[in-house]
């Protein structure tokens, strides 16, 4: 059978709620009034407030405090080993610092002695490769002066029978009296001989050059010659050219003087009808002729005139007959005409 009116209350440990049914109604009841609800508990659960706090409080002061004065001694027994120990170390740094000191002393003294002894060895390196050189040229130098005394004998052994040959001949002349004039001689004989060759290329240079210089001389001479037969190739070209055209100017000129002297006649008597027609013309104006009968210009020239003022005339009655039926004889009642229709 359910129970109706169950009581709220906690388990043993205060976690949750041994009738749970009315924990839903209480929860929508404190929800509604906004409180918070209250669950009471039981005689037998241990209460949770603020004397259970302030229990707990004073027992956590009482432990850290007891837990204050032990660490404060062992701090202070600290403070004595700390001491102890920073002198302790104190007294090794100022003994590391001095042995360091002293092993830096002795490392730069090795350091120093390190690079003296490379120096020297490179010195000595430096001085065995120079006495090697000086001994390779030694040897070269002994080698060649060996050469030089073998090639020295031979030259002697070469040379010895023209020494017998200078002291037999120096024995036997009269102008020579010692070894050194005869060799004198000899220098002076070779430089002689030195001089005739340098004055024999000398010379033969100079010839060589009068050579070029009359090669060069009848090499121009020869362009001269061959630019002038060309000028007077060209020039005879131009001659019988000049030849051919006085030639045909002559047939011309003979031409036309057999022309001339042909119709001289018929000229002469052409001048003279112009000389008789501008005499009639300048009579028919009343005047004396003024040009002579050789300037036949001016005479065709007055002919001209008169003939243009005749055809005006001309031109002018045939104008006025066209128009008016007469003509310019009528104009003094001499003759009358009618146009013919």
């Amino acid at each position: 059978m359910p129970r109706r009116k169950p009581i709220t209350k906690l388990g043993v440990f205060g976690k949750y709620d041994q009738n749970p049914e009315q924990a839903v109604e209480n929860y929508f009841e404190s929800k509604l009034n906004n409180k918070c609800y209250i669950n009471v508990p039981g005689w037998d659960v241990a209460r949770n407030g603020f004397e259970l706090k302030g229990i707990h409080n004073d027992r956590e002061y009482m432990e850290i405090t007891k837990e204050q004065h032990r660490m404060r001694e062992q701090a202070q027994r600290q403070v004595v080993t700390n001491r102890k120990r920073l002198e302790q170390t104190t007294e090794l740094l100022q003994r590391m610092r001095a042995e360091f000191v002293e092993l830096n002393d002795f490392l730069k003294d090795c350091e120093m002695k390190e690079q003296g002894a490379l120096d020297t060895v490179k010195r000595e390196k430096e001085k065995h490769v120079q006495y090697e050189e000086k001994i390779a040229q030694l040897e070269s130098d002994l080698e060649q002066l060996d050469e030089f005394v073998v090639k020295y004998e031979e030259t002697i052994n070469q040379f010895e029978p023209f020494e017998k040959v200078m002291e037999q001949t120096i024995a036997e002349s009269k102008t020579y009296e010692t070894m050194q004039d005869l060799i004198q001689r000899c220098d002076s004989l070779l430089l002689a001989q030195v001089e005739i060759s340098a004055v024999e290329q000398q010379k033969i240079q100079e010839i060589e050059e009068i050579r070029q210089n009359l090669f060069k001389a009848t090499k121009t001479a020869l362009h001269i010659i061959t630019g002038l037969n060309n000028d007077l190739s060209e020039l005879l070209t131009q001659y019988v050219a000049a030849k051919e055209e006085g030639l045909r100017w002559e047939k011309s000129v003979t031409v036309v003087k057999s022309y001339m002297v042909e119709n001289e006649s018929s000229i002469n008597c052409l001048l003279d009808a112009i000389n008789h027609v501008y005499i009639l013309l300048r009579k028919r104006r009343g005047s004396q002729p003024k040009a002579p009968r050789g300037d036949v210009e001016t005479q065709l020239d007055h002919i001209k005139e008169e003939i243009e003022i005749l055809h005006e005339v001309r031109r002018l009655a045939a104008a006025k007959l066209r128009n008016e039926g007469h003509s310019l004889c009528a104009e003094k009642g001499t003759q009358r005409r009618k146009t013919a229709l």
